[in-house]
């Protein structure tokens, strides 16, 4: 009878063992998900501040030179 018990409660301490095995692995595994996310979201912010510097120095060049605005560069079409 003891050995029943003992043997049940080793099975329940081997079942909880490896659940909390699962939890650690999907917490690691979540934390992989939300560095990668972080990343990418670094990534979207120095894009849009280079954007933004760009953008800048765009209106900062029409405000300087206002007749140069549409002088032909390399992005020009060419419309015949």
């Amino acid at each position: 009878m003891i050995t029943a018990i003992i043997s049940l409660i080793s099975g329940l301490f081997a079942v909880a063992g490896k659940l909390f095995e699962w939890l650690y692995a999907k917490q690691l595994i979540d934390a992989g998900k939300t560095a990668q996310q972080l990343d990418n979201l670094r990534g979207q912010i120095d894009a849009a501040q280079k954007a933004i510097a760009l953008r800048e120095k765009a209106r900062r060049d029409a405000e300087l030179n206002p007749a140069g605005v549409m002088q032909p560069d390399e992005f020009s079409r060419p419309d015949n």
